[in-house]
């Protein structure tokens, strides 16, 4: 049902520092054991970043978007060249700017979306921090 659905899932990055509940197919303790819980020390919460790191290209993520962007932009303008008669850099170079660039725009805007929750995330941490007044 519902449960099996959600087991194949990862965890989302907001649920790094909660408890984590075996499903009761797999567990061998009473039903409301907690299996792990998150380290308050911080070596172990930035190693725990590390392996969480869910996007693709470590950039921040205004420079993916841009990036995205400029090779969208510039991908279809070399369509419409390439569709419109002779091409002003030549087919080869025209048909390989098109060619790489549409796939290669979709995933920056893909990596930047990722990249940006992550850094979401990670600000929502900092600012969720106890502070000493």
């Amino acid at each position: 049902t519902d449960d099996d659905e959600v087991m194949g899932l990862p965890p989302l990055p907001s649920d790094a520092g909660k408890a984590v509940v075996v499903p009761q197919q797999q567990q061998s303790a009473p039903p409301a054991a907690v299996v792990s819980t998150t380290s308050n020390n911080n070596n172990a919460v930035e190693k725990e970043d590390e392996l969480l790191q869910s996007y693709p290209i470590d950039l921040p993520s205004p420079i993916l978007l841009a990036t995205s962007m400029v090779l969208a932009i510039s991908s279809i303008g070399s369509l419409f060249e390439l569709s419109g008669g002779t091409p002003k850099l030549g087919f080869a170079v025209t048909a390989v700017i098109t060619a790489l660039g549409l796939p290669l725009s979709v995933f920056l805007i893909y990596a930047a979306i990722l990249k940006g929750a992550a850094e979401t995330e990670e600000a929502d941490r900092e600012f969720n921090k106890p502070r000493r007044l």
